[in-house]
């Protein structure tokens, strides 16, 4: 008996250890897109990210930068601020763009700028315009609302450093609706428990192998491991209940 006990103890401590390796390895992130919005998470509408892309042209035109933005629904334990300043040197971003990434199912965020662009925000700005303009649709769920909010006073910010002005006429002109699929709460733990978050890299610039990839994604993302829940099951089981019917 107690050599079986010994086993199933080792057995579990083993996959344990397989199950937490995919964890501790190297964070993996995905490739630039062809525009400058990866909706991963697949929460903004699609009038938003056309008017994001015609926003970032004419911010090109008077700053010299673009805005880019990334969209996840988790990031695996990695810090927001840290995963936002690698992903825009993974893009190679250049001195005047910014990067705003939203982490929807962490209810977190972080806007990334370039050495030029820091010139015309310092950090206390940063945080200023983060909170009046960001933050409270962000959390209310509004994204749309929260990304164009943030792009016209980030955009005019940015412009007015440059001694520029930005046109924003027909962008952002009707109020932002959510339509797209709501994604689980934070409180929902089993959820991020269980979701993947393997990259592959990629270099293709093809833009219908990008609209695959990010479709195989978001389906990677969002579903549930069973797998890992039938090993979990077998663990708990072997550490506690099948130890309980003994002592009776």
């Amino acid at each position: 008996m107690r050599a079986i006990r010994l086993f199933a103890l080792t057995l579990a401590l083993i996959l344990c250890i397989g199950l937490t390796a995919p964890a501790l390895a190297e964070t993996k992130y995905p490739p630039r897109p062809q525009g400058t919005v990866a909706d991963l998470a697949g929460v903004l509408g699609e009038s938003v990210i056309e008017d994001m892309e015609t926003f970032s042209s004419r911010l090109s035109s008077a700053t010299g930068g673009k805005m880019y933005v990334l969209t996840r629904h988790f990031l695996g334990g990695v810090e927001a601020s840290g995963y936002a300043k690698k992903v825009f040197d993974v893009w190679g971003l250049e001195a005047n763009d910014a990067l705003m990434l939203m982490v929807i199912g962490e209810e977190s965020y972080a806007l990334c700028l370039g050495t030029e662009a820091q010139k015309a925000l310092s950090n206390d700005t940063q945080i200023s315009l983060l909170a009046n303009n960001f933050r409270t649709p962000f959390l209310n769920r509004q994204y749309d609302e929260a990304l164009t909010q943030l792009a016209r006073n980030l955009g005019q910010s940015l412009a007015k450093y440059k001694g520029q002005s930005l046109d924003l006429s027909g962008l952002f002109g009707q109020a932002s609706i959510q339509t797209t699929p709501q994604p689980q709460k934070e409180s929902d733990w089993w959820y991020g428990m269980f979701a993947r978050d393997d990259y592959d890299a990629r270099e293709s610039d093809d833009d219908q192998y990008w609209r695959d990839w990010q479709n195989e994604w978001q389906y990677e993302e969002t579903r549930i491991n069973w797998r890992s829940v039938i090993i979990w099951g077998l663990v708990i089981y072997f550490l506690f209940f099948r130890k309980k019917r003994r002592r009776r």
